[in-house]
């Protein structure tokens, strides 16, 4: 395959040093406010202008660290990043709600300081672009390549959580963690995943699909109170396939047929390349809550259409090809999408269109596989965004 490109035209593959970023990233996540709750209809806002970076030019600076093997390195306080533009949502209306729908507009992004903003020039050092990122991460820059996509429009704000209800412990899903994790420190030549856009696609000459903001929160089910305590300093991985239904990561060109039957090809051992399109890692604040920028997922033929989610400990070290329990694991799930929303999405717009004629689409968007965890994120279509929340209450008890 040829060199790829992110959204704003870049080349990606730059091979970027070790890091040792995870370690201290996390006191600077809880930069990015929480939105306040708004009218029914409240209109979900635009990218503001004023401070926002809006060239999308890659930045020259946070390589990966060059000491250690493992996440020592602490990052430094972002030097500015305080968000100069952008408004609260004032008018409009939500188009369609899928799930419990979100009732406030989707968070003003403006002049916020761009994502991807955080990674360090030497060990634990933070650099002004930057490869990695977090909510209300460091100034400047958007993501340094590798499938990221991204144009520097600035952190993410999500919506009010009233409406978004988490009183039970959340259900591991019987899929388990799947075959496709990778872990932030598991290779060395690829780029960093720790940034809030994780845009981007196996196939550049194909439609990119319909943006998504993806924003999760997570809870301690040490409290008793619904929606009560929040988790501080957790490492959240996400990862799904891009529109298309492929996984970014694993296995040689042409190796994945989302369209046929999945029958173990590439399968968990096979990390082949070093895309790292729609998948991330962000660490939870004092409010507990990380947000992704990205594609609303596709599908592969053999399971429904979901989001993988894992959470660590900060500072966690990579296992390899392992499947991932006790010590610094908290907790592993997959979660879904009310099947009418999804079937409204995939039927507006390519790449998702064409594949609705497949005969296992219609299946593939239940979200009701055995044993599945049940959880379905509550999302709504805005400005021709999707918003999207989730909150996980951790079980076991941390």
């Amino acid at each position: 395959m040829g060199k790829k490109r992110n959204d704003s035209g870049e080349l990606l593959g730059k091979a970027l040093k070790r890091r040792q970023a995870l370690g201290g990233i996390g006191a600077i996540v809880a930069a990015a406010p929480l939105a306040c709750s708004s009218e029914d209809g409240a209109d979900p806002g635009t990218t503001g202008t004023g401070g926002a970076p809006t060239g999308g030019v890659a930045p020259t600076g946070g390589a990966k660290p060059t000491g250690g093997s493992s996440f020592g390195g602490s990052l430094g306080n972002p030097t500015g990043g305080a968000p100069t533009g952008g408004t609260t949502p004032t008018g409009g209306s939500t188009q369609m709600t899928g799930s419990g729908g979100t009732t406030g507009g989707s968070p003003a992004t403006g002049g916020a300081p761009a994502n991807n903003g955080g990674g360090g020039t030497a060990a634990g050092a933070p650099g002004k672009g930057g490869s990695g990122g977090v909510s209300g991460g460091a100034s400047g820059g958007t993501p340094a390549g590798g499938g990221s996509g991204g144009g520097g429009s600035g952190a993410l704000v999500p919506p009010a959580w009233e409406d978004v209800p988490m009183c039970t412990a959340s259900k591991t899903d019987g899929a388990g963690q799947g075959p496709f994790f990778i872990h932030e420190g598991e290779k060395s030549t690829d780029m960093s995943m720790i940034r809030q856009d994780i845009r981007g696609q196996y196939n550049p000459d194909a439609e990119k699909g319909i943006e998504m903001h993806l924003h999760l929160r997570i809870l301690s089910s040490k409290s008793t109170d619904c929606n009560g305590t929040p988790v501080k300093d957790a490492e959240i991985y996400i990862w799904h396939t891009d529109a298309q239904g492929y996984y970014s990561g694993f296995g040689m060109p042409g190796d994945q047929k989302p369209d046929q039957p999945y029958a173990g090809v590439p399968g968990q051992n096979d990390l082949d390349n070093d895309d790292r399109f729609c998948r991330g890692v962000q660490i939870t604040g004092e409010d507990g809550v990380v947000s992704f920028r990205s594609y609303y997922p596709g599908w592969y033929n053999g399971r429904d259409l979901h989001i993988h989610f894992v959470a660590l400990k900060k500072g966690s070290m990579s296992r390899g090809r392992m499947m991932y329990s006790g010590a610094e694991h908290l907790f592993t799930t997959q979660f879904y999408f009310d099947p009418a929303f999804t079937d409204m999405i995939h039927k507006s717009a390519e790449p998702y269109l064409r594949r609705t004629k497949i005969m296992a689409y219609e299946g593939a968007i239940k979200g009701d596989e055995n044993g599945n965890s049940g959880l379905r994120a509550k999302a709504s279509l805005q400005n021709n965004i999707v918003i999207a929340q989730m909150q996980i209450l951790l079980d076991p008890k941390v």
